[in-house]
């Protein structure tokens, strides 16, 4: 049986306009399975042509190759580069050795690609170089260190380690001296009496001293057909495959990675600046609003706010015209949502707003915001007291201050404001029109001495200086007081709680709004609550304002980062694909070589799609960690500020219900860019054949 059958085999190129070069004519060659064969002809004659189909560096355009009676083209694309690795080795002209690697490791490789398990692949390969004359004490050189003669004998040696049918050799002493030259067609020739060897050479010379058999060829075809010498048959053992897979990937990938070490370490740097931003921009959205709640809840007036009915009345399409009055009380109580969360009092800011005139000892305490509270039990969170204590309640006589305002007064004051009185003096004059148009009028007084006995800290984000007092006693003190002219008027008592509570609903002195007040503080969470003041109802509260404009102005900055994520994101995600496409470009040498001594495409991706993996995991632990510590920073920064805790909460335990699930996201994310910005920029780089890439080494 022949080892080697060619049946019309051809080439053909094409070289535009619909025109075809031919480079081999319809051939047709058998080969013994031992013995030296020389391919001859001058340069552009076919043989390289011939000889590159046969190592299947190169695809025939017609006709088929038979290897021990199998053709090539029964042979399936992934079990290709295995199959011709244990069948066919090759000896270049230049080499084509891996520099960067040991003389061991190259030939090493196609035993390991082959599937061999390390150990038996060292073993074979010693024994291996040791036949072709290469000395122990060289093993460990690098192949770029060594003499052209000694980097040919490497070079057969990679081809033989597998125990091939055949050795391919193109031009095998075109770069070396005579003398090397001879010690080289001896090697082969010596090797030929186990494998069949075809050698592709100029050296006639050489050629007629060792060749079994001649073949020329001229202008794409066979022209002579010679045998000097006919050879014995032997029979080929073939190594039988371990299943143990080798390492050999790994220690590429290792060896590559520290070549490029800088560039790695750039890309490491680069996305992980990029997931950084990922996981602060994941924490700041997740934990944003819940941050912005728990610092507006640091208000003693939180839950504190004013309900009106609002109507339109009309208005051009462009201007809408409402009407504001306060709601029948009957609607409110009637709400079961407002009537058991909230208590419902008159709003008495028509006669007493927040703006009046404090002072101490007859100085100006200017911008202090009279605030209201309805006691200061259970309505509010105690625990906000950070100094002296929360008012007796009983009498109108005590007041805390907010840090803000305890700062102000002890800049005027010069002296600690705790147990110091303030004076609190308002008046305002009020007219009751009788019906004949008669102006009634009565002054709301209010002259207090109140002592500041507490300090609360509340959030500082634009801090407004307050006084807080409670509503209740304020209750109270109206119902005690007495308009006089109106009551000697209508021969009847009427105090200022009966004067607000019995205006016209859209009278000013209604101030055409209920003061609403939360029961219990832990019900905070209710005042966000939109869906209880539903139809004409508005409820207005500072506090939620204050959460609302915070949260505005947080969302602008959220709308910031995710732009500027994006940016980060697709500038990593192109360094990372620049990286892989000038990564695998510049060893376009080295992945031809592989290829040529067995390795499939997928296994040489591997390597390149290892190296960005571990840049990726790379990143992704020090983004973990980065962006923890980055938060923690931020997070003691922004509540130092404006006193809101914890805006940045990366759920790195559990996010959505689920363990783990950020960070599991994140790995996956990672795994899919690494992989598109490896794979599709190596997809794209690979722009010539294996020939190619090794005619142009």
């Amino acid at each position: 049986m022949k080892t080697l059958l060619l049946k019309d085999l051809t080439k053909k190129y094409k070289i535009g306009n619909g025109q075809f070069f031919v480079a081999l004519r319809p051939t047709n060659l058998s080969f013994d399975s031992t013995g030296l064969v020389s391919i001859v002809g001058k340069s552009g004659s076919g043989k390289s042509t011939l000889i590159n189909m046969i190592s299947r560096i190169d695809e025939p355009t017609e006709g088929e190759i038979y290897l021990n009676n199998i053709p090539y083209s029964s042979i399936k694309k992934k079990d290709d580069a295995k199959f011709f690795n244990q069948k066919i080795g090759i000896v270049f002209q230049q080499y084509n050795l891996l520099d960067d690697y040991t003389v061991l490791t190259n030939v090493m490789l196609p035993l390991e690609i082959a599937g061999y398990r390390k150990s038996d692949s060292e073993n074979v390969a010693k024994e291996t170089l040791r036949s072709v004359g290469i000395k122990d004490e060289q093993f460990d050189n690098l192949t770029s260190e060594l003499s052209g003669g000694e980097r040919q004998r490497v070079s057969i040696a990679r081809a033989i380690v597998n125990k091939p049918s055949i050795l391919l050799c193109d031009e095998p002493t075109g770069a070396l001296d005579s003398v090397n030259s001879i010690s080289a067609m001896e090697l082969l020739k010596r090797i030929s009496e186990k494998t069949l060897v075809i050698v592709v050479s100029h050296n006639l010379q050489l050629v007629r001293k060792y060749a079994d058999r001649i073949i020329e060829i001229s202008d794409g075809k066979v022209i002579k057909d010679v045998v000097n010498k006919k050879q014995k048959e032997v029979s080929i053992n073939e190594r039988k495959e371990k299943r143990r897979k080798s390492n050999w990937i790994n220690r590429i990938v290792s060896s590559n990675y520290k070549r490029r070490l800088g560039r790695n370490i750039f890309s490491i740097v680069a996305f992980s600046v990029s997931l950084t931003m990922m996981y602060l921009v994941a924490g700041f959205s997740y934990h944003k609003d819940n941050s912005i709640r728990d610092a507006c809840y640091r208000q003693l007036d939180f839950g504190a706010g004013t309900v009106a009915l609002e109507r339109s009345t009309g208005g051009n399409g462009m201007l809408t015209l409402k009407k504001t009055e306060r709601p029948n009380l009957s609607l409110l109580i009637s709400n079961s949502k407002i009537h058991e969360k909230y208590d419902i009092c008159p709003n008495f800011a028509s006669i007493l707003p927040s703006n009046i005139s404090i002072s101490y000892q007859n100085e100006a305490l200017n911008d202090l915001i009279f605030t209201p509270i309805y006691s200061f039990d259970e309505h509010v969170d105690q625990s906000l007291l950070i100094s002296g204590r929360l008012p007796i309640e009983g009498e109108l006589k005590e007041v805390v201050v907010n840090e803000t305002a305890y700062k102000r007064i002890r800049e005027i004051i010069k002296k600690e404001p705790l147990e110091e009185s303030i004076s609190i003096n308002h008046e305002t004059l009020t007219n009751y029109v009788t019906e004949v148009d008669e102006y009634i009028s009565d002054s709301f007084v209010f002259k207090k001495d109140m002592k500041i006995v507490g300090v609360i800290k509340e959030i500082n984000y634009l801090p407004s200086p307050k006084l807080f007092y409670s509503y209740s006693e304020l209750m109270e003190y109206t119902k005690e007081n007495v308009l006089i002219n109106l009551s000697t008027y209508f021969d009847s008592k009427i105090t200022w709680y009966d004067r607000v509570t019995q205006a016209e609903d859209y009278s000013p002195m209604s101030s055409y709004s209920y003061t609403l007040f939360l029961k219990d503080y832990r019900d905070r969470e209710y005042a966000f609550d939109k869906s209880v003041f539903t139809g004409e109802l508005v409820f207005t509260s500072q506090s939620i304002l204050l959460a609302e404009s915070l949260l505005n102005f947080l969302d602008v900055a959220q709308y910031g980062l995710i732009l500027f994520l994006v940016i980060t994101l697709v500038g990593s995600i192109l360094i990372l694909s620049i990286i892989s496409f000038t990564s695998f470009s510049e060893d376009h040498k080295n992945s031809a070589i592989l290829s040529s001594i067995g390795a499939s495409d997928s296994q040489i991706q591997e390597i390149y799609l290892q190296e960005s993996l571990f840049n990726g995991v790379a990143s992704f632990a020090i983004s973990s960690l980065l962006s923890y510590l980055l938060s923690k920073l931020i997070n003691a920064i922004i509540f130092h500020f404006i006193e809101l805790p914890n805006l940045i909460m990366i759920p790195f335990l559990k996010y959505l219900d689920i363990t783990f699930l950020l960070p599991i996201m994140m790995l996956i994310g990672i795994i899919v860019i690494t992989m598109l910005s490896t794979l599709i920029p190596i997809h794209f780089s690979k722009r010539k054949t294996i020939k190619g890439e090794l005619q142009s080494l």
